[in-house]
């Protein structure tokens, strides 16, 4: 999987978040010209991330990675998404609360900022979709042998604290996502 960006970096503005966040809603034609630049950058970014991340789905469905890898796969992929949500969010916060401007030149502004917050929502739509993706592989690689397979009856008593251990130890990591 691609390493991505630094968001942080490439992606929001520090400079354009504080701009947003401040309450004199900054007028100047350079402040417009920014967030245009930042538009197209971003754009490109978000281009550049799907790509990578297409290329990355291509290379788990070409490899040799049985079901569990390409959860664990996507179990990567989903850390990623929270951190870098985790990094995007101030951004569009400070987006969102802007979207209704005050002035003239504010709202000329308005459609850059909405275009902002889209590219910025459609950039964490990039992991979703890969992890579900990795998902929806792994699934179609499971045992397809068509065997049904049939449990055993139990006979006689049984010691259910006994049972409750074994299934512990047999499922570890469903267990964990349920506790969770």
């Amino acid at each position: 999987m691609p390493d991505g960006f630094d968001i942080s970096r490439d992606f929001s503005d520090p400079v354009l978040i504080n701009a947003l966040r401040s309450e004199i809603w900054p007028e100047s034609p350079e402040f417009l010209a920014r967030l245009r630049r930042r538009v197209m950058g971003n754009r490109r970014a978000l281009e550049v991330h799907a790509n990578e991340f297409e290329k990355a789905y291509k290379e788990a469905a070409r490899g040799g990675l049985d079901p569990d890898g390409l959860v664990q796969l996507a179990g990567t992929v989903l850390e990623a998404e929270r951190g870098a949500a985790e990094q995007l969010y101030p951004w569009m916060e400070a987006l969102r609360e802007r979207l209704t401007p005050q002035s003239e030149r504010a709202r000329a502004a308005q459609q850059y900022l909405h275009e902002l917050h889209e590219i910025a929502v459609g950039w964490l739509a990039t992991y979703q979709t890969l992890r579900e993706r990795l998902l929806k592989l792994a699934s179609e690689r499971r045992d397809v042998s068509g065997k049904v397979l049939r449990a055993r009856p139990l006979e006689g008593e049984r010691d259910h604290e006994t049972l409750t251990r074994e299934i512990v130890a047999r499922f570890p990591k469903i267990l964990a996502a349920l506790a969770k």
